[in-house]
């Protein structure tokens, strides 16, 4: 037989429904044979797994990478080789980055094409850009699926048509004409519309009125966007996707109990075959408000924004039920000086939070004390990407002719996640100190290895590939 690029032996491989002792031969970048002790291959190279679990790389379908940076962009700035490295740090091998908090933003094929020549020099690991959707670039949105894009991208804000900083993904004045409209010329592309669900109008108002009598403390935030702020247009969200012939829709990072139960109802109701999906996020499964007032401060202001033990439980039935179909982390990066401010008033601090080097050993903790099982926890973080973003003929699972994209876990690694040991360029502060059971501990994409096992990233910038759907996903 001739030698191949690699083996992985000794570990515990995480398939669909079951964990098997077995080892993975890789050749140029593919799994090309999954057997027990394959002594006989030679190879190049040799991964000892040392009995750990190997799991399939982590996809993550919401990220904020900054890039590209515009003249307002503050110095030091995350950009995609920041966000790469504490992707491979984290377990991830695939991520898919948000079409704004850039400049320009991915609204038109020229902006894919400009924030495409710098991912091609810059990420580590493999990635995949959204396309805008919103009023001022429908007739864009067939160029930019043509173009590649891995899904679009919308925000339910009625803002006004001047307003040149949201043109492409939000709604403009005209609201639910254009939501419909855009509805109608996604499905036509085939891909996936994910739809940041938030009535911007009454979270105006109550904005406006909190700020008016002086209530700009730590727990005005959360009452200036309650949970009515989502669930009103997650409703809106699902009712015009069923008018809508071959319309599939994501409500991104859902965060109360009362759109958890619209999109079990829409599921049951015929939406369970696709046409609607929900994604969450770790801190809205492991933190709530509280959390904001009592210690975290402006580093805890996401957006929607943390809210209360009652909702935290009912993502997480959601997630183990199948009603949310993947965990992202929405990893929003600021520096500290954009959060600061929040001190003094909450509604001056950056909206965001980092997440890519901290979900994996989170979850793992929560498996490790039986909150969600090994195989949803795969299945949630890596198989159902895949499929519902057309790349399941190359990533998402550990199968022959898939990609190698493997992360080794060792289940039962102790650590303290520490802002200091992050790659990211963000205030990470959520999560520092929490003490984890689990986590990654060697990444590799396409056969290589991106993050090594003393720990450090030892991928190359312009190593990661764009990856487009392999159908209309």
């Amino acid at each position: 037989m001739p030698t191949v690029d690699l083996v992985v032996k000794n570990g515990r491989l995480v398939l669909k429904d079951r964990i098997v002792e077995a080892d993975i031969v890789v050749d140029h970048g593919k799994i090309v044979k999954i057997g027990s002790k394959e002594q006989s291959v030679k190879s190049d190279r040799v991964i000892d797994a040392k009995g750990n679990l190997v799991i399939p790389g982590c996809i993550d379908t919401h990220v904020h990478s900054r890039e590209p940076h515009g003249a307002k962009t503050p110095a030091g700035q995350e950009d995609f080789e920041s966000l790469t490295q504490a992707a491979a740090a984290g377990g991830y091998t695939t991520v898919f980055d948000m079409p704004v908090t850039c400049d320009p933003p991915t609204t038109t094929v020229e902006g894919f094409r400009v924030k495409k020549r710098l991912a091609e020099k810059r990420c580590i690991v493999d990635y995949a850009f959204y396309g805008g959707a919103g009023f001022g670039n429908l007739d864009d949105l067939t160029g930019l699926a043509a173009a590649g894009v891995i899904g679009f991208k919308t925000f339910t804000r009625e803002l006004p048509s001047e307003n040149e900083g949201w043109r492409g993904v939000t709604f403009g004045e005209d609201g639910p004409e254009v939501f419909l409209r855009l509805m109608e010329a996604v499905a036509k592309t085939g891909r996936l519309l994910s739809v940041h669900c938030e009535d911007d109008r009454l979270i105006k108002h109550l904005k406006e009125h909190l700020q008016a009598v002086g209530d700009v403390g730590l727990d005005a935030y959360y009452r200036s966007a309650p949970n009515a702020s989502e669930f009103l247009e997650v409703a809106r969200s699902i009712s015009l996707a069923e008018e809508v012939a071959g319309a599939r829709i994501n409500i991104a990072h859902l965060s109360t109990a009362e759109g958890v139960s619209m999109v079990k109802e829409a599921k049951n109701n015929g939406g369970g075959n696709g046409r609607v999906s929900a994604e969450t996020c770790p801190h809205y499964l492991l933190l709530t408000n509280k959390d904001l007032v009592e210690k975290l401060g402006p580093y805890g202001k996401i957006y929607p924004p943390l809210r209360s033990d009652g909702d935290r439980e009912a993502l997480w039935r959601g997630l183990n039920e199948g009603v949310i179909d993947f965990l992202a982390t929405d990893h929003a990066p600021h520096l500290r000086e954009a959060k600061e401010p929040g001190w003094k008033n909450i509604f001056e601090a950056a909206s965001g939070v980092p997440g890519l080097e901290t979900a994996l050993p989170l979850m793992l903790t929560q498996m490790n004390q039986g909150r969600i099982s090994l195989f949803r926890l795969v299945e949630v973080m890596s198989r159902n990407p895949a499929e519902a973003f057309g790349i399941s003929s190359r990533k998402g699972a550990l199968e022959v002719g898939r990609d190698a994209d493997f992360v080794v876990v060792d289940p039962k690694l102790e650590m303290i996640l520490r802002e200091e040991d992050m790659y990211t360029r963000s205030s990470a502060k959520v999560f520092d100190g929490w003490q984890v059971a689990g986590a990654p501990v060697l990444t590799a994409v396409r056969g290589e290895v991106v993050m090594d096992e003393a720990g450090v990233v030892s991928g190359k910038p312009g190593y990661g590939e764009y990856i487009e759907p392999s159908r209309p996903s």
